[in-house]
């Protein structure tokens, strides 16, 4: 959706379009220190979730014994009514504020790695922050007990995800998994996928792609020296030499043989 009229914003430059203020904010924030992106993240998470909650608030805000309706038997929606608006819009911005910049900080420590224990370390925390910020009269307990209840929660919800997850086969690095198998380097196949260097854009790695990953070095020397066989042929009337090889097709076995 376009804008009435150009806006220049500091940091951003000008910006004509909503898609393009959202695509330079989130250019812009990949380029922080990690602490400013999960401070900024959580901090916009946290917005969000309390204009949610303000609006959910409104909404649950009605009288129990109007009109001669029963009270709420559920401890958690009574309290949900009891908060309020401003109550719950508190509390959401706080579980979603703390959801949102755990998940990225535990992210960023793990290189990048995302998992159950990663749902469900994020989902702990914030947990605990609903708790705290919700009030209990046993803080502590009900903190532990509400971050454990969370975490668990959300891990089941991850595990159960993930065992219905339509399987693709993933064949854009293929060529870039093989170079490091032969150069001995098997261990930095993953770090490709963070820097999404696929198989296109091999003949155009440089160190500064390669340490972005977080390949080491000495391993970017030894690829960098390899993928130079293939980009400067020592013999100038030598025909360029194709690109690294494909991985070998698996032999198919006899059993599968025997099922066609």
């Amino acid at each position: 959706m376009a804008l009435p009229f150009a806006v220049v914003l500091p940091g951003l430059g000008e910006v004509k379009s909503f898609d393009e203020l959202g695509k330079k904010y989130q250019d812009w924030l990949a380029g922080q220190d990690v602490a400013v992106q999960v401070l900024l993240t959580g901090l916009q998470s946290a917005v969000q979730g309390g204009v949610l909650g303000y609006m959910f608030g409104s909404i649950s805000s009605f009288d129990p014994n109007q009109n001669g309706a029963a009270k709420p038997s559920n401890p958690a929606l009574e309290s949900v009514v009891k908060a309020g608006p401003w109550g719950s819009a508190r509390n959401l911005a706080a579980l979603t504020g703390v959801q949102a910049a755990a998940s990225l900080a535990i992210k960023k420590a793990r290189n990048g790695k995302e998992d159950v224990y990663s749902a469900m370390g994020a989902s702990f925390l914030s947990g605990v922050a609903y708790s705290v910020v919700s009030g209990s009269p046993n803080p502590i307990q009900s903190a532990v007990t509400t971050g454990a209840a969370f975490a668990l929660f959300n891990g089941l919800i991850y595990q159960f995800g993930q065992a219905f997850k339509p399987e693709f086969a993933d064949t854009d690095y293929d060529r870039g998994k093989y170079m490091l198998k032969t150069l001995g380097l098997t261990k930095y196949a993953d770090n490709l996928k963070k820097g999404l260097l696929t198989d296109n854009t091999i003949m155009l790695w440089n160190d500064s792609a390669l340490a972005e990953c977080r390949i080491p070095p000495g391993p970017r020397l030894l690829i960098l020296h390899h993928l130079d066989t293939y980009r400067n042929p020592s013999n100038v009337l030598k025909p360029a030499l194709p690109l690294p090889p494909l991985p070998p097709q698996p032999v198919a076995t006899a059993s599968a043989i025997a099922g066609r």
